[in-house]
């Protein structure tokens, strides 16, 4: 019976120390399993697009420099401030930059740290919204704040949603969000303590909850990254005068090929 209620103690042991191993592997691994700064460019690569644009340096608060492409409208009513997901800014991204430009938008898509040609490297979400503050706050110096969109797309929707409940945007639009980034860990990997280890928590719910601006909500109705039910259980959140927009048959990904949200996202940025 001893040598039974040993083995039973030392399987016990070997399983608990791999547990341990493995929220240990979690913590530490988070960067690396969010942000993909693998998509990673040199500072002599160059873009090629048919809007105009102009390359831009943004100095953080340790003196780390972020890079960002600014498309420029021809008749500009305002700046759309756009946080992407965790693959980053990439070459696509501004090949799409004239749907937006045509709305008389001019457009800045931010790189993250480690992303594209940015300096440095995240590690912590504080210091990852001190970046997001610190961006904002360097357009203000270009556009009145009324005239300034935030918009954040998967990954960005957390951070967009924290910088619109800390600053008085024209409005934020949150496109393919997430409720929580602890809660889509969670159900990701429901064996983790991951209220315990996720570092980065985005609490997109809690921001929206403070945002005065106006906020619209955009998801595609057959997104499998991130359920539209997400989307539904954010409505709560949004005053009378804001909007949640379901786009038939639309997934995570390739917003800008669907009709309907071009003809939606123009009526939204009039």
């Amino acid at each position: 019976m001893k040598k039974i209620e040993k083995i039973f103690i030392w399987l016990f042991s070997v399983l608990f120390v791999l547990y341990l191993c493995l929220c240990s592997w979690f913590y530490f691994s988070q960067e690396k399993a969010l942000f993909n700064t693998s998509v990673k460019l040199k500072h002599d690569h160059v873009f090629k697009f048919s809007t105009p644009f102009e390359e831009r340096y943004i100095t953080m608060q340790d003196n780390k420099r972020l890079h960002g492409v600014l498309f420029k409208a021809k008749e500009s009513k305002g700046l759309i401030l756009w946080f992407p997901g965790g693959r980053g800014m990439l070459d696509s991204i501004g090949l799409n930059a004239p749907l937006y430009t045509d709305m008389h938008y001019d457009l800045f898509v931010l790189n993250y740290r480690g992303f594209g040609k940015s300096e440095g490297k995240i590690s912590s979400e504080k210091q990852f919204n001190q970046d997001m503050q610190t961006v904002y706050s360097n357009f203000k110096k270009e556009y009145s704040e009324n005239k300034i969109v935030i918009f954040g797309y998967s990954l960005g929707t957390g951070p967009a949603a924290f910088l619109a409940a800390n600053n008085n945007p024209k409005m934020l639009i949150l496109e393919a969000p997430y409720y929580s980034m602890t809660e889509m860990t969670q159900k990701a990997i429901p064996y983790l303590p991951i209220s315990l280890l996720q570092k980065y928590k985005f609490k997109t719910n809690e921001y929206m909850a403070g945002i005065k601006s106006p906020i619209v909500i955009i998801h595609g109705e057959a997104d499998k990254n991130i359920p539209v039910d997400v989307s539904y259980r954010l409505k709560k959140y949004l005053k009378s005068t804001d909007k949640l927009l379901i786009l038939k048959g639309q997934g995570h990904n390739e917003f800008e090929k669907n009709k309907e949200y071009l003809v939606e996202l123009s009526n939204i940025l009039k």
